[in-house]
């Protein structure tokens, strides 16, 4: 709605040179909805401290990919995120849960007793919590065993778990070091019955330590 957004062409052949891209059909990109939500916002941010004519995107979409190339990834884009031109967003949301998503667990007795539970929305939240945690430690192998145990429908885990890679592999090469925080926690309703649904939504930024 601002204004037609430039793809980043120099960016993107540097990908594609590492023949691991493929570039997606008209089809596929017209189903995609994630970066089109974020498009607007990143305009307008970016619209205050630079030109119309600087600011570039580049949408990459990641599939359903094992944790081995979640790792293969995260270091081969590692670099990419570390440079300063270069503002990275991960769009996704969290917890699906109701009938209509085939996501609708419950709390164990021990959940329920140690955590406090005493309705669905709170196991939600405490469900995309434990996830939150594990980015805010940068812990991506936790974070796989975190889905292997729940299960939880975060549409973009794999995303997440690319970058969380890459952020691992920067802090360990001594290029940067980042500090995560989630800011801001939502979800579209509060579960309290088998019946009901909800989609959970999670607001977190990364900063350059020391920034």
């Amino acid at each position: 709605p601002l204004m037609n957004l430039v793809v980043d062409d120099a960016l993107r052949d540097q990908l594609l040179s590492t023949g691991k891209f493929e570039i997606m059909n008209q089809r596929v990109d017209e189903r995609e909805h994630s970066g089109e939500m974020q498009y607007p916002f990143i305009a307008k941010v970016l619209m205050s401290v630079c030109s119309q004519e600087e600011i570039k995107v580049l949408p990459i979409m990641v599939g359903s990919i094992r944790t081995s190339k979640e790792e293969f990834y995260g270091k081969l884009i590692a670099s990419y995120l570390a440079d300063e031109s270069i503002f990275t967003v991960i769009s996704s949301d969290f917890c699906h849960y109701g009938e209509r998503f085939s996501y609708s667990p419950r709390p164990k007795p021990s959940e329920v007793s140690e955590q406090g539970i005493n309705e669905l929305f709170e196991y939600i939240e405490y469900l995309d919590r434990k996830g939150m945690d594990l980015i805010e430690l940068q812990r991506p192998g936790a974070f796989a065993d975190y889905f292997r145990e729940y299960s939880n429908t975060i549409c973009g885990r794999h995303p997440i778990a690319v970058w969380l890679n890459a952020v691992v592999a920067n802090s360990e090469n001594g290029t940067e070091e980042l500090d995560v925080r989630f800011v801001r926690y939502a979800q579209s309703s509060q579960v309290r019955s088998s019946n009901d649904s909800s989609v959970s939504y999670a607001s977190a930024v990364a900063r350059v330590t020391g920034s």
